[in-house]
């Protein structure tokens, strides 16, 4: 099962002549893995916290979620600085398991080891008012994962920007095939391209992730995660 079909695939390296429409991109697909390297199985998938893989570059990053019991919604109608898009729901025997790109659409917080205001409140917060929200502590912006992490509260203007997965239901595997929001990440890359080059080296956080992406709990990932 596909959360939606994308364009054919793109380079990279044709980033910046990407025409922009508001649907998913196709990429190379990425299987998604375990810490090991191993491929990561549904079942062993948390559901108490989200799992931090990069697609389809090194500087990318994104949330993998086990919603659990709690069922994604389909066919939501959903609108990002492109237009309205079609959000399919989620992959897997419940439609449980979604990704999104873990940069808030705010102010561009994002995941880094040294610490992360970008969370899944898979229990509730003070912040989420409620359990299974996606929370950024940086301003306090509230998105709901089981409706394409659309805005519940807070100052960001738009969803967080889907991640299509594939799920196998023989092996219980999952790949991540396409995103969505390649203007945002472009603007993304400008803002922290000092950041990212110190981390990833010389342009490294453009290129492709190849074959597989490693998934690491949030809490392994980030030295420090506010539970705002």
């Amino acid at each position: 099962m596909k959360v939606c079909a994308g364009s054919a695939a793109l380079a990279l390296a044709n980033w910046d002549r990407m025409a922009v429409a508001a649907g998913f991109e196709a990429f190379p697909a990425a299987k998604l893995t375990n810490k090991f390297g191993a491929p990561l199985k549904g079942e062993e998938i948390p559901t108490d916290e989200a799992l931090v893989f990069f697609y389809p570059v090194a500087g990318v990053p994104c949330f993998l979620i086990n919603l659990g019991d709690r069922p994604s919604k389909s066919n939501a109608t959903l609108k990002n600085e492109d237009g309205d898009y079609q959000w399919q729901g989620g992959v897997g025997p419940k439609g449980q398991f979604v990704a999104f790109v873990a940069i808030c659409t705010h102010q561009m917080s994002y995941p880094q080891p040294e610490v992360s205001y970008m969370r899944y409140a898979a229990g509730g917060s003070e912040l989420a008012g409620g359990p299974g929200k996606i929370v950024c502590c940086a301003h306090a912006s509230v998105f709901d994962p089981t409706d394409g992490a659309k805005v519940v509260s807070g100052p960001a203007p738009m969803p967080l920007m889907p991640v299509s997965l594939v799920y196998d239901p023989i092996s219980d595997e999952l790949s991540a095939d396409g995103i969505m929001g390649m203007e945002y990440i472009k603007r993304f890359f400008k803002t922290y391209k000092a950041d990212l080059n110190a981390r990833f080296g010389p342009g490294g956080y453009r290129q492709e992730v190849g074959g597989k992406t490693a998934c690491i709990p949030l809490s392994q990932y980030s030295g420090v995660v506010p539970t705002c």
